[in-house]
């Protein structure tokens, strides 16, 4: 309810829209009104008088030899009432987005209702509301898909800063009971929003420093505050770099060494000379590495601990198609010749010995992804 002064006011308002009417000045009319629905939204005089501005621009606006100041107040409110119309629009689809994020989707739903009020048409909010129809339907045959972004949004709150406190914690364990998240989901969605976090800080050292400022500190560091995986470090980090220097990016390099230091030499030198590394302490990890992000070359030590081998972890990379013809050298201290015969055999491109001669090897790998980006560019013969 607004005050009897109020009331005074917008009546006021509405004489002098109603004037500006008659007399032909829409724009001024229009300034009038909006006056009077700030203070009263649901004034009918109001709300009829626009649609009589709506009705009279539409009539002018199909007439001919209008005189000039009236052709052209004409096109002026018409285009307002465009731009009100895309600014109305954007202000609702912010908010529809929004609320998605944060699981209120009956919410979401009412915004993108009023963005198809005013543009029957607009195709994003025709694919938001079928997104929203989805997921209501998802929420019916297992876990509620609104409770799983509600939590997602306490868990990206939560960890916006690195793991939360225990007060916090206890506030998220408290909240995954309220909506039956399982543990298993609960286990996934905190991956995810770690990963975020972290492919994010990455992406502003990046922006900062470029390559050379990913130090292996500065990984550390971040790793450890996100509690991030090295098999989510190298597939986040590949995609990252594939993403902001797609013209730039050298190749994409996978090493693998159960040795940190080996690791974290080879990655900071080949980091320097424009590559992008993924590293990995084991064959294991360098596979579930590469089912996220194929690599353009493979470097793994011959030997790892428990008996794993090399060529095992090759044998299993030629096996799969789609990393079938990934260049793979093997690193060692040593190599009898039995080995490298045998390996060069079963089709192991390179064998390099420690220490490495980083010369060598940055002409071995430019020489490799050379040859690759060759074969792209010509058609397979057949």
């Amino acid at each position: 309810m607004i005050s009897p002064a109020q009331k005074m006011q917008v009546d006021e308002w509405l004489k002098e829209a109603d004037k500006c009417i008659r007399e032909g000045r829409y724009i001024a009319a229009d300034e009038w009104l909006q006056k009077a629905l700030h203070v009263q939204p649901d004034s009918t005089t109001a709300l009829s008088y626009q649609d009589r501005i709506q009705f009279l621009t539409n009539q002018l606006s199909q007439r001919f030899g209008l005189r000039d100041e009236l052709q052209m107040e004409v096109r002026k409110y018409r285009d307002l009432i465009i731009k009100r119309k895309s600014n109305q629009v954007n202000t609702f689809l912010v908010s529809a987005r929004q609320y998605l994020e944060d699981g209120h989707f009956k919410r979401a739903g009412e915004q993108v209702s009023k963005v198809l009020v005013i543009d029957p048409d607009n195709t994003y909010a025709k694919a938001l509301q079928q997104r929203l129809s989805e997921l209501q339907i998802d929420s019916a045959t297992g876990i509620s898909k609104e409770s799983e972004y509600k939590f997602r949004a306490l868990l990206k709150e939560s960890w916006a800063n690195g793991r939360p406190a225990m007060a916090q914690q206890e506030i998220l364990a408290n909240v995954q009971k309220d909506l039956k998240i399982p543990e298993e989901t609960r286990t996934n969605l905190e991956r995810d929003v770690r990963n975020s976090f972290y492919k994010e800080a990455l992406h502003e050292i990046w922006v900062n420093g470029g390559l050379a400022a990913f130090s292996d500190e500065m990984i550390d560091t971040l790793r450890s505050k996100f509690e991030i995986s090295r098999v989510d470090h190298s597939s986040i980090e590949m995609a990252l770099l594939r993403e902001v220097r797609k013209n730039k990016v050298r190749g994409m390099i996978l090493i693998v060494d159960g040795d940190e230091a080996t690791l974290r030499e080879l990655t900071r030198t080949l980091r320097l000379q424009s590559y992008a590394v993924a590293a990995a302490i084991s064959p294991e990890e360098a596979l579930a590495t590469i089912k996220m992000a194929i690599p353009d070359v493979v470097i793994s030590e011959l030997n790892f601990e428990k008996n794993a081998s090399g060529f095992d972890l090759y044998q299993a990379i030629r096996s799969t198609g789609k990393t079938k013809h990934v260049p793979f050298f093997f690193i060692s201290e040593t190599f009898d010749r039995t080995t490298e015969i045998i390996g060069r055999r079963l089709g192991i491109d390179e064998f390099i010995t420690k220490p490495i001669d980083y010369e060598m090897l940055h002409a071995t790998l430019s020489g490799r992804l050379l040859n690759r980006d060759d074969q792209k560019s010509f058609p397979a013969k057949r």
